[in-house]
């Protein structure tokens, strides 16, 4: 049974693309994830609202990979790039990414389902005699992603419950804009009784209705 590697899915072009994927070189030898659940406040304990954390070191060694061996910064690149603003449009910002290790009955493992990259830390540890480094560490720490416009929706209820559609949009691009998923597109088709959610017309009255806990259950 080959081995199975630790595999970084982050947003490519569009939000929520996922099409950006490469497998870590070497699997680390451990992964940490921090969540806060609760913390204490006047009256007992509340609900933490701190994000869940996950750190982990990445081993690159091309020394062991032929001769002779290539620069390790061509494998390193594809991570620093992870901090890079490249979606969206004014502003942009980070990619968003999924690390994915194994399986559970059957389907991946997500270590982290939603976040990005909050730092990395990059150690060159062997060169060659030319200077050209072949071995690094890369001290990980990523960051659940919370969208700005779900967090919002949440708060908010009743935050522009109405909506026209525009020439171009369709149900996934709306749930994009409005909760920051597009994959949430069937909690507007269910509010709206929508027969077939494929054929939406530009003037169409959809009501965006709030976003609630019971309804991320409906991601695809």
């Amino acid at each position: 049974m080959a081995l199975e590697k630790l595999t970084i899915k982050a947003e490519k072009n569009n939000p929520g693309d996922f099409a950006d994927k490469f497998k870590v070189l070497f699997n680390p030898n451990q992964v940490e994830i921090v969540k806060t659940g609760w913390s204490m406040g006047n009256y007992g304990p509340v609900a933490s609202k701190e994000l869940t954390q996950l750190s982990l070191d990445l081993f690159f060694d091309t020394t062991l990979m032929g001769f002779p061996p290539e620069n390790v910064q061509n494998y390193t690149r594809k991570i620093f790039s992870l901090t890079q603003s490249r979606i969206g449009k004014n502003p942009k910002r980070p990619p968003r990414c999924q690390l994915i290790w194994g399986t559970i009955s059957g389907k991946d493992s997500l270590l982290l389902p939603d976040g990005f990259l909050e730092s990395v830390t990059k150690k060159l540890t062997h060169f060659l005699e030319d200077g050209t480094p072949v071995r690094a560490t890369l001290n990980c720490k990523f960051k659940e992603w919370k969208e700005p416009k779900k967090k919002a929706k949440i708060a908010n209820p009743i935050d522009d419950p109405v909506r026209i559609v525009k020439r171009g949009e369709t149900l996934s691009s709306i749930a994009t804009e409005e909760y920051g998923d597009p994959a949430l597109w069937r909690v507007i088709a269910a509010e709206n009784r929508l027969n077939n959610p494929r054929m939406l017309n530009p003037g169409t009255v959809l009501t965006i209705p709030p976003l609630r806990i019971t309804s991320l259950t409906q991601r695809s």
